[in-house]
């Protein structure tokens, strides 16, 4: 068994929210719940900061945690957490909140919900990339062969990685963002619609806290390498982060964090330290041993919703 460590969840669907890759239904986080609960003690936020503290974790011991403040985690995850008492981390970034949606999310609706299927959106984006550098694609896609890339998240296809490879490695955030969006005019697509069914709002979070969950750092525009940023500019992510997390549920309501998609270096762990982070996770096992207090392992719910069926 794996030492203690938390579930990250991020994308559900209902009759409301549209399925996703990876996404679970109420039913799906239910059935889930009941085998973590046979072979694990699910603890509460709260408990799980004051047993690691307290150096009281036992190997089974886990907690559940939440990303990107996600609509459908609240419409259909939460009422199943309140029912259960169970009381969760989520992980909040603030860019949506002020007007300034992060691309990353709505290019996942996109590619999710307007193509016949997650590989024709892989096609025709593989596609677009050659078509700008081919001699640069190929050479690229080479180096990738070479690679156990993202080895830590056995869920993902060989597209899923190629893709993921293609946006970090190669590309870059304008280049990758120009691309999509190129993409979604050529199909109409309306990002401003579907912004407003994509994230919770500042009452929902109220609400998560007044329920008794930990709310959370996760920067300020989820950048997803982290540790290629200066100093300066991860200061700038998570002191807006917590600026206006803080304006929201209180001074001194932040204690906890996850990294987004589980970038950071030396510098990022200073800097929480200096913010007075009591706790934080990473996204992943592939160091399955406690580390730190700022990288505490995660399991993906999709490794676990892969393990129930076999």
């Amino acid at each position: 068994m794996v030492s203690s460590h938390s579930i990250m969840f991020h994308h559900f669907h209902s009759s409301k929210h549209l399925p996703a890759q990876g996404s679970l239904s109420a039913t799906d986080f239910e059935q889930m719940l009941d085998w973590l609960g046979e072979r694990y003690s699910i603890l509460n936020a709260s408990e799980y900061l004051s047993r690691y503290e307290e150096s009281r974790l036992e190997p089974d011991d886990i907690c559940l945690s939440f990303d990107d403040a996600l609509l459908c985690q609240f419409d259909v995850a939460v009422p199943v957490l309140k029912q259960r008492n169970i009381e969760a981390y989520f992980f909040v970034y603030s860019s949506v909140f002020g007007g300034n949606p992060d691309s990353l999310e709505i290019f996942r609706y996109f590619r999710s919900n307007c193509f016949n299927d997650l590989d024709d959106f892989y096609q025709q984006f593989f596609h677009l990339v050659e078509s700008t550098d081919s001699a640069l694609y190929r050479s690229t896609h080479e180096v990738f062969g070479k690679l156990d890339y993202l080895a830590a998240f056995p869920f993902y296809s060989e597209n899923d990685k190629w893709f993921r490879y293609l946006r970090d490695q190669m590309l870059g955030v304008e280049r990758y963002n120009q691309l999509m969006f190129d993409m979604m005019e050529d199909k109409s697509f309306d990002i401003q619609a579907v912004s407003s069914l994509l994230w919770m709002s500042e009452s929902n979070l109220l609400e998560l806290q007044t329920d008794g969950h930990m709310i959370g750092l996760h920067s300020y525009s989820h950048p997803t390498r982290m540790s290629t940023l200066t100093l300066a500019e991860q200061t700038d992510q998570y002191g807006r982060n917590m600026d206006h997390l803080e304006s929201v549920l209180g001074k001194g309501a932040i204690c906890s964090m996850s990294h987004p998609c589980g970038e950071y270096n030396s510098d990022t762990l200073d800097l929480l330290s200096g913010m007075n982070i009591r706790i934080g996770f990473r996204s992943s096992l592939s160091v399955p041993d406690i580390k730190s207090s700022l990288e505490i392992p995660r399991n993906d719910h999709a490794n676990v919703f892969k393990e129930m069926r076999t």
